[in-house]
C-alpha cells in the first residue's frame, strides 16, 4: 500500500446499507465509545424495519454498522458522507439541535486501534424525535484521535482506514432515559 499526501475523495456510486432490521445477516450491536458491549439489549422491529435499544442513563452508546466491516480495508471511504437517520423517545426532555450536535460517529481501526471522532451534523429534523445526521470520513472533519482534540494526518486516517474495526454511529443522545432508534444508514461514495 503507497501513502501520499496527494489525496482525494472516491467518487463511486451511493451505497445502501441494508436496513438495520436485518439483523440475522448483519449483527446490530449496541457498543461502549471503545467498541466493547455496552450490556444493552437491542430489539429488532421485523414490521416497521428499524433497530431499538432502551438507554437507561447518561451512558454514550454507539450502534455498530456491521456492513462496512466485512472487508477491512476502506480506503474507498475517504472522503464518504455517511448519512443515518434516527429516532428518540424520551419523558424528560427534547432533543435538541445543540444535543444532536454534540454527538460523534468514531471510526477504529489501523494496527493500534486507532480511534478517530467525527463531527455529526444534523441535515434535517423531521418532527420532536426524528432526524437525518450526516458525517464526513475526512481528515478535516475529525474532532479527536484517541480522546485528545487533534486532527490526524493523511497517513493515519488512510492507515485507518486501511483497517476498519468498527464505525460507531451514535446511540444516545440525552443523558437521562430515552429510546434510541436506528432506522436507515446510506454511505455516499
Amino acid at each position: 500500500m503507497g501513502i501520499t499526501d496527494v489525496c482525494t475523495p472516491a467518487s463511486f456510486s451511493n451505497v445502501q446499507s441494508p436496513p438495520p432490521v436485518y439483523a440475522h445477516r448483519l449483527s446490530v450491536e449496541v457498543l461502549d465509545e471503545n467498541g466493547q458491549p455496552s450490556g444493552l439489549e437491542v430489539t429488532m422491529r421485523q414490521l416497521t424495519m428499524y433497530a431499538e435499544v432502551v438507554v437507561p442513563d447518561s451512558r454514550s452508546v454507539y450502534w455498530s454498522e456491521p456492513s462496512v466491516v466485512n472487508e477491512p480495508n476502506q480506503l474507498h471511504l475517504y472522503g464518504s458522507t455517511v448519512r443515518f437517520v434516527v429516532q428518540w423517545e424520551s419523558d424528560t426532555t427534547n432533543i435538541t439541535l445543540s444535543m444532536l450536535n454534540s454527538t460523534n460517529v468514531i471510526l477504529i481501526g489501523g494496527q493500534e486501534d486507532t480511534a478517530l471522532r467525527f463531527q455529526v451534523t444534523p441535515a434535517s429534523l423531521t418532527d420532536a424525535s426524528t432526524a437525518t445526521l450526516t458525517t464526513e470520513l475526512s481528515v478535516e472533519n475529525v474532532v479527536s484521535v484517541n480522546g485528545v482534540d487533534e486532527r490526524p494526518t493523511r497517513t493515519l486516517m488512510l492507515l485507518t482506514l486501511a483497517d476498519v474495526r468498527l464505525l460507531l454511529l451514535p446511540a444516545s443522545f440525552d443523558d437521562q432515559s430515552h429510546i434510541s432508534r436506528l432506522l436507515r444508514i446510506f454511505i455516499y461514495h
